[in-house]
């Protein structure tokens, strides 16, 4: 399933990180990469994928249910990203977008995603929790539905016909207040 798919996004060579605190995407300097950036999934896996223009990955991040973007200090278009190759190594590389509602719509897809994800370990989790309780009747049970008449009278079918009346006496004053004397109109 594909959640977003952004056209233009730019990838980065990260500095060396001076320290644990936030990167700033002014230390990254130019782009090295352009292309698109997908959110998909299949199943529980889910993947931050770049693409180049035809098609083929640059560099795929896993996603998980704890998953979570790592911003950078001096804006919120730019992400830090840790790619998985496919021989298993793990680098940080830096994403960023022209618009501030490219970013959030990515932010927002992973986070679709992860609810997705946690909605149904809720479901599986409350399918086993649920008690095995037989509700069926044992051998010679019976069960005694007792109907009286007199509720049966005041059906909503007896309201209805009640109403239909009403309306109609309401309808027949309507007529005679509307007549007025001939002799109260002026020409």
């Amino acid at each position: 399933k594909t959640y977003c798919t952004i056209k233009q996004c730019f990838a980065f060579a990260l500095p060396a990180r001076t320290g644990a605190g936030q990167m700033s995407a002014k230390q990254w300097g130019e782009h090295v990469w352009e292309g698109t950036c997908k959110v998909l999934s299949k199943g529980e896996r889910g993947m931050i994928v770049l693409e180049k223009e035809d098609g083929t990955p640059f560099a795929r991040s896993p996603v998980h249910k704890d998953t979570k973007l790592e911003g950078v200090v001096d804006s919120s278009r730019y992400f830090v990203l840790r790619v998985v190759g496919a021989n298993g190594k793990k680098a940080f590389i830096g994403i960023g977008f022209n618009d501030r509602g490219k970013a959030f719509d990515l932010k927002s897809a992973i986070q679709r995603f992860q609810s997705i994800l946690k909605a149904e370990e809720e479901a599986k989790k409350a399918k086993l929790d649920l008690p095995d309780v037989d509700y069926s009747l044992s051998k010679g049970q019976e069960i005694k539905i007792n109907l009286s008449k007199n509720k049966l009278k005041k059906s909503p079918k007896a309201a209805t016909e009640k109403k239909k009346k009403s309306t109609k006496k309401k309808k027949t004053k309507s007529k005679q207040s509307a007549e007025v004397p001939t002799d109260w109109v002026q020409f």
